[in-house]
């Protein structure tokens, strides 16, 4: 792809291991738009132009609950014949955004599931629940009451339209939106170094997708 081994890989090297020295905080990345994360970031978007495929790491896409036309489910595609034919490189650098992508996620659904991020979902759930029960919904599935065991979000169109009429009066949908990017945007900083570090990565991955990507678009419903 036109770069050698040795510049990319002093590119790479430091992200082993190395997170910032400073506690994440709320103010960063900031100017990143919740549902550009994975592209501004994680160089999603230039991913999918080299290898044809939709762009991956959509799990840190943040956008607001929409239970009555959800989005469709992600099959981003990415990886097999067209990475490898990408080059050693090539695989190399996306093993390792990868790596922190995944690192980030874990992370990131750890800190939504204990301490007072847990409690505050809870009370979001429970606004949601109240306000479903009220609409003669009840819980359906076993287990402790959420929108998954009341069956929210399982093709029950008078329920989904019943749950998304209840997050705009509760403003579910609001809380949960907002506490998924303040928390992303934490666990992101504590990662700001190595995210850095792939930044610097996109100029060299932009020009292996005008040289080789872009070939086959069509399979996967993307413009040309």
């Amino acid at each position: 792809m036109g770069v050698t081994r040795f510049v990319l890989s002093a590119l790479l090297i430091p992200l082993a291991g190395c997170a910032a020295s400073k506690p994440a905080t709320d103010l960063t990345y900031q100017d990143v738009r919740p549902d550009r994360i994975a592209d501004q970031l994680f160089l999603a978007d230039v991913i999918a132009d080299v290898e044809d495929c939709r762009p991956p790491f959509s799990d840190l896409v943040v956008v607001r609950p929409n239970f009555a036309d959800p989005p469709p489910p992600v099959d981003g595609g990415c990886g097999g014949r067209a990475r490898a034919e990408a080059g050693p490189e090539y695989v190399e650098a996306v093993t390792r955004i990868t790596e922190l992508h995944d690192a980030v996620a874990r992370e990131w659904d750890v800190r939504l599931k204990s301490g007072p991020e847990a409690a505050e979902t809870r009370a979001a759930d429970a606004a949601l629940l109240h306000c479903l029960d009220t609409a003669g919904f009840g819980q359906r599935g076993p287990g402790d009451p959420s929108p998954a065991t009341y069956g929210v979000g399982s093709g029950d169109v008078a329920l989904d339209n019943a749950a998304q009429r209840c997050s705009d009066e509760t403003t579910y949908g609001w809380r949960i939106t907002v506490q998924r990017v303040r928390t992303l945007r934490s666990v992101l900083g504590l990662h700001e170094s190595e995210i850095s570090r792939i930044g610097a990565l996109r100029p060299w991955l932009e020009r292996c997708a005008r040289e080789g990507g872009g070939a086959d678009r069509a399979r996967f419903g993307l413009p040309e």
